[in-house]
């Protein structure tokens, strides 16, 4: 729930607070990463340190070496493969629950001789949690610290006996209170200016224990007034891995750190025959359709395995393919120049996912609406349009200006099929008036949507050329960077869900956006609307944005609809956006914009075969 416009509460059990938390950008560091043994074979892992708590996902740092040449590198977390790197050094993310595990780096040389190391570690909740005296840890805001808003409080309470609510409060008022749970984890924004005291009260069956901390909000810390305009566009059916899982290794080729959970290329999963696919580099800019709806969706996650994907879309009729290998299929810097540099330059993120795990329209509503509203598959509205409140909405009640921008025919405008678009049909106009409107600083509007080009084959759907997507976002793109708005605005582009393909990294745990169950039918996979869809590429592009930023923070889509909601005191719609972070760790406010002169960034191609007959695996 969101108290006032203040603070927001995101109800965690510590099984699944690893999901939520962020993992710092990791330095730079010489290459080799660690210091190397010249004389004996070994492996050396220099982070993380034995014994030491961490947070999921893991940065793995090891190198080995002597005399004789490194062929292989592989990791085990609790005696389990994980990856397979040829290499004499391996960084790379590994995923953790809560508990203690035993990470092993093992390592191989050209005589055949094997070495490994053994690094114990433990994933904890986010706070030392005290068994036997009754006690309130702050573990995220040191007491003393200047913030900046919104500012993350993660507390936790208990002793022996169970903690029956938990509460916070600012300068002694109490601004919420969370039942049954022993662990508060929330962002707060809209403080005043100077010192104030944040306090967490915990109450168990024997009365009420409490923490406090001093902490002092500065005006560099006011910086989100300086984002005057937030444009956001989606785009179709692309899985993180798909588009940005080589975007680490074109990373290290600017000479910048690695710190991107991108595709294992010697991950395996099996088609419909049992014969392994492997990640491989598309010789086609695009591929036949996949099947990305709920049931297939939840088929390919298998409980977290991630290891359906092939075979799903092996039931998919496709000539060229047949059992479905594209879905392991990915682009590179060679295909998609443009958004690799864009990533790299301003910001983005390796824990960026839909909503829900389900299709383009149920994905789409939580766009505009913080929620399907109980649909898990795509339907017809209703005469009149669907009712639901929609972010349009809540901008008109609190007097922001919005605009709607469409490509091709104004029937592909998703809020045509909303009552709003009844009333607020003017300001829904074509794309051509984009590159007008952004000379105009002082009468863009301050929320600004982007519908993509689907009915011209522009919106990077499997089924269209991605590298003439890309250059109508570019085009997009330019034309704010080259005017007078992008001094205060951000461009958020991002995607609407997976599209059938590969990803690793399961879903993360959500908030339900409400007491509405999915709408499903006896046949269908169980569920329920209390986990993400599969993760996103986004690119977070504004003169403001840290550069070269890779956040690891878990958020879905509707942390946009909260920084709008934020930004402009706008009323929350769901408990899903109400419970999602604003995604201000992208942003720099403290003195002036970062990239306010950013370097232009390269011309997208359009030139690349589109071409089915290459889609399958090598092999195939």
């Amino acid at each position: 729930m969101k108290i006032g416009s203040s603070v927001s509460f995101r109800v965690l059990v510590p099984a699944v607070v690893f999901a939520l938390e962020t993992l710092a950008s990791i330095p730079a560091h010489a290459s080799p990463p660690c210091p190397l043994n010249k004389a004996d074979p070994s492996v050396t892992v220099c982070t993380p340190a034995p014994n030491a708590l961490v947070q999921s996902p893991v940065n793995v740092v090891a190198g080995s070496t002597d005399s004789h040449t490194v062929t292989a590198m592989q990791i085990y977390v609790d005696n389990n493969l994980v990856t397979t790197v040829k290499a004499a050094t391996i960084n790379s993310f590994v995923e953790l629950p809560v508990g203690n595990h035993l990470i092993t780096v093992q390592g191989w040389d050209n005589t055949g001789a094997t070495f490994k190391t053994n690094v114990p570690v433990a994933m904890q909740p986010p706070c030392a949690l005290n068994g036997t005296n009754r006690t309130v840890t702050i573990c995220s805001v040191a007491n003393g610290s200047v913030v900046s808003q919104p500012f993350h409080v993660v507390a936790a309470a208990t002793d022996s006996t169970p903690v029956t609510s938990i509460s916070l409060l600012i300068d002694g008022a109490t601004k919420g209170t969370i039942s049954n749970s022993a662990i508060l984890d929330l962002y707060v924004s809209s403080l005043g200016l100077g010192s104030h005291t944040i306090g967490v009260q915990a109450k168990d069956g024997s009365g009420a224990f409490s923490q406090s901390i001093n902490v002092t909000v500065t005006a560099a810390s006011q910086g989100l007034s300086k984002i005057n305009h937030i444009i956001f566009m989606v785009q179709e059916n692309r899985s993180f891995n798909d588009y940005f899982g080589r975007l680490g290794a074109y990373r290290v080729s600017l000479g910048l750190p690695n710190n991107v959970d991108g595709v294992n290329t010697n991950a395996t999963l099996f088609n419909k025959n049992g014969k392994p696919v492997h990640p491989y580099h598309y010789q086609t800019e695009c591929t036949d359709e996949l099947t990305p709806s709920w049931n297939e969706s939840h088929l390919d996650v298998d409980g977290g395995k991630m290891d359906q994907f092939v075979i799903t879309n092996g039931e998919l009729p496709s000539a060229s393919d047949p059992t479905g290998t594209r879905a392991m299929g990915y682009y590179d810097q060679s295909d998609l120049p443009y958004y690799y540099s864009a990533a790299a330059q301003f910001a983005t993120s390796d824990r960026f996912f839909s909503p829900v795990l389900a299709n383009t329209i149920p994905n789409r509503f939580y766009l505009f609406t913080g929620t399907s509203f109980g649909n898990a598959f795509p339907l017809n509205p209703p005469n009149g349009g669907f009712t639901q409140a929609t972010i349009f909405a809540h901008l008109d009640q609190a007097g922001i200006s919005w605009r709607y921008y469409y490509q091709g025919s104004e029937s592909s405008a998703l809020i045509e099929q909303f009552s709003i678009f009844q009333t607020d049909f003017k300001k829904v106009v074509p794309i051509g008036n984009w590159f007008t409107d952004v000379k105009n600083p002082s009468t863009l509007p301050s929320v600004i949507f982007i519908e993509r080009g689907g009915t011209i084959g522009l919106d990077e759907h499997p089924t269209n050329n991605v590298q003439k997507g890309a250059s109508d976002v570019a085009g997009i793109v330019n034309a704010l960077i080259k005017s007078p708005s992008w001094a205060d605005s951000v461009f958020i582009l991002t995607y609407d869900e997976g599209g059938g393909l590969y990803d690793h990294v399961p879903p993360a745990r959500e908030v339900p956006p409400d007491n509405i169950a999915p709408k499903l039918r006896p046949t269908d996979q169980k569920g329920q609307f209390n986990q993400s869809g599969f993760r996103l590429p986004v690119i977070v592009i504004s003169p403001w944005v840290k550069p070269n930023l890779v956040s690891h923070t878990t958020r879905d889509y509707t942390s946009i609809l909260r920084l709008i909601e934020d930004r402009f005191n706008v009323a929350t719609l769901t408990l899903r956006d109400a419970n999602a972070d604003n995604m201000m760790e992208f942003f720099d406010f403290s003195g002036g914009p970062p990239l306010l002169n950013p370097p232009p960034l390269p011309t997208q191609p359009t030139s690349g075969a589109c071409n089915h007959s290459l889609e399958p695996a090598p092999g195939f």
